[in-house]
């Protein structure tokens, strides 16, 4: 986590919901939608509701600018028995006063260290290809892998919208070596 004299960058808590749940429905358009019980099994570790399994792998991140929040990260962080975990960025939102002065990239690095301490070393999210977003996961040196289209949130299995979403990737590793030293051979 990161603590300096101005900016707090953690876990969040039970009582930053509020405020998630405010800028998560002021952003819609942008980071879709996400049930309150889904950023609170991110805190708990818990599901409720019929689920195969009541443990949740999501955690919950904030960022604080002089003891104000200005934005959040869900993430999960792979299958937990994976052999390779590969971590989603399921959503990362910022309020608008609070974008271009490096707290994206706080956020998101506070993310990705926190994978590693769960061996999660490669990360892949989802970006409508209609926002300037994109340039942010260009500029934290994610790459473009493919592009789908989106996923109503009526039917998360299914494909029905007609918005292009962008994949991006980023790893820590070199997850194709081993293939690359085998077709050498």
């Amino acid at each position: 986590m990161l603590h300096d004299n101005s900016r707090y960058v953690g876990f969040a808590t039970m009582n930053d919901i509020p405020y998630i749940l405010d800028l998560s429905k002021k952003e819609s358009k942008a980071i879709g939608f996400i049930p309150k019980m889904a950023y609170e099994a991110a805190i708990t570790g818990i599901k409720t509701g019929k689920r195969w399994s009541n443990v949740c792998n999501d955690k919950l991140f904030i960022i604080k600018e002089n003891d104000d929040l200005v934005g959040f990260c869900l993430a999960s962080f792979g299958r937990h028995n994976a052999k390779i975990k590969i971590g989603k960025i399921a959503q990362i939102c910022l309020q608008t006063d609070a974008r271009l002065f490096d707290r994206g990239r706080s956020l998101l690095a506070c993310v990705i260290d926190y994978g590693k301490n769960v061996f999660t070393f490669s990360w892949q999210c989802g970006c409508a290809d209609d926002l300037p977003s994109n340039l942010f996961w260009q500029a934290m040196g994610w790459n473009k892998i493919s592009s789908r289209q989106g996923i109503s949130h009526k039917n998360t299995w299914k494909q029905t919208s007609k918005r292009v979403v962008n994949i991006y990737f980023y790893s820590e590793i070199d997850l194709f070596h081993n293939v690359e030293q085998k077709n050498a051979s």
